[in-house]
């Protein structure tokens, strides 16, 4: 009996320990997280989520797909581009199938970037049930249109039936899907109520309608969540899957630099290391010197870029910033072969985010978009060996190379990075 109770009292003693240490900084990231919810209690972190970590196209259609097809009431889609592809169209007839079982469909898209779209892929939709509107309200009179109308909705937002969502870097097309690297996040429990809230925020500001948030909750509170193992006989456990998390969701756009704040109170929280991946490099003024600031404190700042985007021009923008970080002591990393879209931060083996937010000041300063807050040590740890292990075929970019390629390209440099807000 004696020995028992000492037994128990040295596990209370060692889970007292390990909570201490995994939230000795918790006052820091619960003013993080009070400032991420904007004042409301429902934004705030809850736990008890089950997450699916995708880093595979392949991966997030079997997924998706699957929860689709489960769908009973209703799903809810919010996407920036949805690709008139093989894969874009795979997911468009199934929506039309799900329509005609019944089930209530609400499609928001970004118009402009899916401008070369023939528009009877969409009416499609619409024409089968689906109550669809695009991001710009071409309704309205150019001169009405003009102040909002370099405004993108970069966010890729999936609800089914109030109990999955899905958010992060992957469009709806063969390139997210075949081509390139991307992260995404599928997520099951409490915290999907939080990102139908921003999903029907958007949809109540553009189409004037409100969403019945009650059944949003109650859906997101019952017991029974959507699996897909009954859809997928042949899926084993995936490595990025992890139970019973603590998540938060936040989303900001229209000129608000919300979440560039957001990103700015992650890098002056971090002590040890910060590592970042993002497509797009072209950072604003606030999240330069947060970055510059972290390093200059002894903190282990990288950040990944790939070493060829999809375009051009932005290649010259981003290493139009790369001197200057480099000579701030920042580890600048490029990824050679396929295009990697992911936009992830890792901080101190604790905080961790995926999301639609490149580090650049279009998507900080303009485009409406949204993050996953991830507060769990095992996930950073998990995310900080994969940044490890995908640094492994990066290069590292030098002064040396940067003095080469000012010379040859400092001119349009520096033209792109005084234009950056509008690539």
């Amino acid at each position: 009996m004696r020995n028992c109770i000492l037994r128990i009292s040295l596990i209370c003693l060692l889970s007292v320990a390990r909570g201490w240490l995994c939230y000795a900084d918790e006052p820091d990231y619960l003013q993080l997280a009070r400032y991420l919810s904007r004042g409301d209690e429902s934004m705030m972190p809850s736990d008890g989520n089950d997450l699916d970590i995708i880093t595979s196209g392949r991966r997030k259609w079997e997924l998706l797909e699957a929860d689709i097809t489960a769908a009973r009431q209703y799903i809810w889609i919010e996407y920036y581009r949805w690709r008139e592809d093989a894969a874009g169209r795979r997911i468009h007839s199934l929506i039309i199938r799900k329509l005609q079982e019944g089930v209530e469909v609400k499609i928001l898209v970004d118009d402009v970037a899916n401008a070369f779209c023939h528009k009877e892929y969409y009416e499609e939709l619409r024409a089968a049930g689906a109550k669809l509107q695009f991001f710009t309200d071409t309704d309205h009179q150019l001169w009405e249109m003009l102040p909002g109308i370099n405004s993108r909705d970069h966010r890729k937002i999936v609800i089914i039936d109030g109990k999955v969502g899905y958010t992060g870097g992957m469009n709806l097309g063969t390139p997210n899907r075949d081509l390139w690297h991307d992260t995404h996040l599928r997520i099951q429990g409490p915290a999907v109520s939080s990102l139908a809230r921003i999903f029907s925020r958007m949809w109540s500001e553009r189409m004037g309608q409100a969403v019945n948030r009650d059944m949003t909750d109650r859906l997101a509170k019952e017991d029974t969540i959507i699996t897909t193992s009954c859809h997928l006989e042949t899926m084993v456990p995936s490595p990025g899957s992890f139970h019973n998390k603590t998540v938060q969701f936040a989303a900001g756009g229209g000129g608000d630099h919300f979440l560039e704040g957001g990103v700015c109170r992650i890098l002056h929280l971090a002590k040890r290391y910060v590592y970042i991946q993002t497509p797009y490099f072209c950072p604003s003024g606030p999240v330069l010197e947060a970055l510059k600031d972290a390093a200059g404190r002894g903190v282990d700042v990288r950040i990944m870029v790939p070493g060829k985007t999809d375009s051009k021009i932005m290649d010259t923008a981003n290493s139009s910033f790369f001197k200057e970080c480099v000579d701030a002591g920042i580890t600048l990393l490029s990824t050679p072969g396929a295009f990697d879209h992911s936009k992830t931060i890792v901080c101190d083996n604790y905080l961790s985010t995926i999301g639609t937010l490149n580090i650049d000041k279009r998507s900080l300063e303009i485009n409406y978009e949204d993050i996953a807050l991830i507060i769990d040590p095992e996930i950073a740890v998990t995310r900080r060996d994969f940044f490890l292990k995908r640094s492994e075929g990066a290069k590292k970019i030098d002064a040396a190379e940067l003095a080469s390629m000012y010379k040859k390209k400092g001119v349009f440099m520096r033209f792109l990075r005084r234009n950056s807000r509008q690539l």
